[in-house]
């Protein structure tokens, strides 16, 4: 590949990833919360409790930027903070009870928007780009290990 494709590329995933948030955001702007706040939402409802390092390697943000998300989605009564009994150090994030209702209403917009998303792509159109994104995935995995042996 030369420089020419790799700079498609980087401004082919900035512009996706801009649509996909702004859409996002779109979808949930009848609520109080962030594309981020929500996402955070929903790996704590599938994993149920997490460190704040287990959920920023999910996020895949650092620990201080996750650290804030949940700052305010505690505060929003939303999500605790539960100091593990074994070792005192630990604090685990959990899901509250008044984020049940909440988080059945964004996984079903989510849903919604991410079918409605695809609905309209062909069965050939959606294997070509899933086989492209598992392409540039593992040979960004692959470009991480040599890069760390080196």
């Amino acid at each position: 590949m030369n420089h020419k494709e790799g700079l498609m590329i980087n401004s082919l995933l900035k512009d996706i990833n801009y649509e996909l948030n702004n859409r996002l955001r779109c979808t949930f702007r009848h609520m109080e919360y962030t594309v981020p706040q929500i996402t955070a939402l929903q790996i704590l409802y599938e994993n149920k409790k997490m460190t704040l390092s287990e959920l920023s390697h999910e996020m895949k943000l650092a620990n201080s930027t996750v650290s804030g998300i949940i700052d305010r989605l505690e505060k929003h009564e939303l999500v605790e903070r539960i100091r593990s009994t074994e070792d005192r150090r630990i604090v685990y994030i959990t899901l509250s009870t008044k984020s049940n209702f909440i988080e059945e209403h964004i996984q079903s917009h989510v849903d919604e928007y991410f079918s409605s998303l695809v609905e309209k792509a062909s069965k050939e159109e959606l294997d070509l780009i899933l086989n492209g994104l598992e392409t540039l995935k593992k040979l960004l995995h692959d470009n991480n290990i040599q890069n760390d042996k080196d």
